[in-house]
């Protein structure tokens, strides 16, 4: 199916063109959502990531899980590992333009590292549309041949096979509508029509992540530049993420990125309805990707925090090296009470009463089989 640019989200007031999202902010689904964000990000605050031993670690796996899956989600071939190796030293290792996958993610590298100095929280001109551009021109380098700034040609989005799955609006429609947009987005922000205003205005304080999704779908729906729209769209709608004061102080620690690869299908088909008209099912999309990632940052903080705390109440013993065999494991990952026969030097007894003391503890539960455990450090 073919889906053509529609007007839906766009009307005319005394001949401008203005953005109107077609959508109810206080939807009880999506305000669900809302509240289910606010616990994690709470969570995450009283959890002190910005001191977090773990910390490093986890803002370097963020990074890396960014790059790989935005990229991943474009058709990069280049496997998590490579990415994570590459990480490592990509900035003293020239590439030259043979090597594509390769500077896709370090394009990825360079234009987080500079979203993450900005502060959209405190200024506007943070996520203006220089900012946009720049972010594009970042995830473009030695990528494209096309001019920088907005798109002068037609475009279309191909599906698996090489149909046409939607058509954008004329290129010579593009400057207007992002003008709309950043309209829209300055006023969901501050709560004023223009700089120049004082006066409030009565529809403001839609949630930050919210106005984050819409901009999400907004870049993919009028697709403004010749390429690197998805990338483009994912990255800047992470920045407006960012007006959330409590959010900016964990920006680079999480990546909605991994759970849209999870879910590429839902993507895609909840992108084309927005384009439609119905934009509830993108946001509600959306937002269930930021709290799986936001969930899986506070489950490694949890987990990092529960081994710790386990490994003190052990001590010595049996019963410790069997926790340090578990601990490597993923929370659910299935194993046999073999692997303590063959590795311990233990009678069958102290292992199976040291079996309890860890299902005691809360680490570990029965599997379905006899002899079977489940990993379960936070589950």
């Amino acid at each position: 199916m073919t889906y053509i640019f529609s007007n839906t989200h766009l009307q005319e007031v005394e001949g401008k063109t203005v953005f109107v999202p077609q959508f109810n902010p206080y939807d009880y689904e999506i305000q669900q959502h809302i509240l289910e964000a606010e616990r994690n990000i709470g969570a995450l605050a009283r959890l002190g990531l910005k001191s977090h031993p773990l910390k490093p670690t986890i803002l370097r796996n963020s990074m890396v899980r960014t790059a790989h899956f935005t990229t991943k989600i474009e058709q990069n071939k280049l496997k998590l590992k490579e990415v994570e190796q590459l990480f490592q030293n990509y900035k003293k290792i020239p590439l030259t333009v043979k090597e594509k996958a390769k500077l896709e993610v370090r394009n990825v590298f360079d234009t987080y590292e500079y979203l993450y100095d900005l502060d959209p929280a405190k200024d506007f001109s943070d996520m203006s549309e220089p900012v946009l551009k720049h972010i594009q021109h970042l995830l473009m380098k030695d990528l494209t041949g096309h001019p920088d700034g907005y798109r002068r040609i037609a475009v279309v989005l191909l599906d698996g096979d090489g149909d046409v799955s939607y058509e954008p609006p004329n290129w010579n429609d593009v400057p207007d509508l992002m003008n709309a947009f950043f309209s829209w987005l300055y006023t969901s922000v501050t709560g004023h029509l223009n700089p120049y205003s004082s006066e409030e205005y009565h529809e403001k304080k839609i949630h930050p992540l919210i106005i984050s999704g819409i901009t999400h779908h907004f870049i993919g729906y009028v697709h403004p530049f010749s390429d690197g729209n998805g990338r483009t769209a994912r990255a800047f709608s992470t920045l407006v993420g960012l007006i959330h004061y409590d959010l900016s102080k964990i920006k680079d620690a999480f990546s909605v990125e991994e759970f849209i690869d999870k879910r590429i299908e839902d993507y895609y088909d909840t992108l084309m309805i927005a384009t439609q008209g119905d934009l509830k099912p993108f946001i509600i999309f959306y937002l269930e990707c930021v709290n799986a990632s936001l969930t899986k940052v506070l489950n490694e903080l949890q987990r990092y925090d529960k081994i710790k705390h386990v490994r003190e109440l052990l001590g010595r013993g049996h019963a410790k090296i069997m926790f340090e065999l578990i601990a490597r494991m993923e929370d659910g990952e299935v194993f046999h009470r073999e692997l303590f026969d063959q590795t311990l030097d233990a009678s069958s007894s102290s292992i199976a009463k040291n079996l309890n003391r860890l299902k005691e503890l809360g680490v570990l539960k029965s599997g379905e089989n006899r002899g079977e455990y489940i990993v379960s450090i936070v589950d």
